[in-house]
């Protein structure tokens, strides 16, 4: 007979990804047993394989209590290729995991999935959260994370501010933001709820972050440090990534990932039903370090 380790079982696709790794690692301080589902499992601990382009065997989720959904394949860049690896990959998984019986799905989406953006990656994100309601699941939208780890596009921003000249694209865009812990919070206690809401929850503070703001933050984390800084059209800088992708050269960040950070979303969706939770946000830069 089988014995059942203590203490509820959440599954994690993308679990080696940074959000991915953060959310595993607040699940497991919560008492949870992690199951991740990756690329390469390891011997010797609970991992499956997943790849999202090719779902996982049905065992992946056998006697999963949670589904923590944040796996996505950045490589692609064609809207048809990111609707075959991502879209339809993830609705694979979301099937699976409503005949699994899987108490609590999760899917991570973003900030980009809002009405009227001209991101791809924000529309297919929204295309999986279409999926997602459709099977009574459950979805956020997190904003830039950030924290200690440094990981995702706060990580490569980070990077981008090393340079003797920074270049300053969307001067007047914004984003919004989200520490690090405050996501392992929010994604335990939706882990953790009875019921939730069947709407997008925006996973941020509700204060915009000027992009200029953000980088002198990121940059100094604290520090004293000026920034020289090149001011740089987006629309001209944009169309040449494009046109870069179509060659073999691989680029720090991908144009879709630019147009994001440009034109991010009006607000934090959802605000009220995320603190009916008890969940709450940080202010960007009440701490460091960023």
């Amino acid at each position: 007979m089988t014995l059942r380790i203590e203490g509820p079982i959440a599954a994690v696709t993308g679990a080696n990804g940074y959000v991915g790794s953060i959310v595993t690692d607040g699940l497991a301080t919560a008492g949870f047993q992690i199951r991740r589902l990756i690329r390469h499992p390891q011997s010797g601990r609970d991992d499956h394989f997943y790849d999202i382009a090719e779902c996982c065997s049905p065992a992946a989720l056998d006697g999963a209590d949670v589904l923590i959904h944040c796996a996505y394949d950045l490589s692609v860049t064609s809207r048809l290729a990111i609707w075959d690896t991502n879209v339809f990959g993830t609705r694979s998984l979301l099937d699976l995991a409503a005949s699994s019986g899987v108490r609590r799905t999760i899917v991570v989406s973003s900030m980009s999935a809002y009405s009227g953006t001209r991101q791809i990656y924000g529309r297919a994100k929204l295309a999986s959260e279409t999926d997602a309601f459709a099977r009574e699941m459950c979805v956020v939208r997190p904003g830039l994370v950030y924290g200690p780890k440094s990981g995702g596009m706060a990580g490569t921003l980070r990077k981008l501010t090393s340079l003797p000249i920074v270049p300053l694209v969307g001067r007047h865009a914004h984003q919004f933001t989200l520490h690090e812990d405050d996501l392992q919070k929010a994604i335990i206690a939706l882990a953790r709820a009875d019921v939730v809401p069947r709407r997008p929850l925006g996973l941020a503070h509700p204060e915009p972050i000027s992009f200029e703001f953000l980088l002198r933050a990121i940059a100094t984390g604290g520090a004293n440090r000026n920034l020289r800084f090149l001011p740089i059209p987006w629309q001209p800088l944009y169309w040449a990534m494009r046109v870069v992708e179509r060659t073999s050269m691989n680029l720090p960040v991908r144009a879709d990932s630019l147009l994001g950070l440009v034109r991010s979303a009006p607000a934090v969706p959802n605000l009220d039903d995320v603190r009916d939770l008890g969940i709450e946000f940080r202010r960007f830069g009440q701490n460091i370090p960023i």
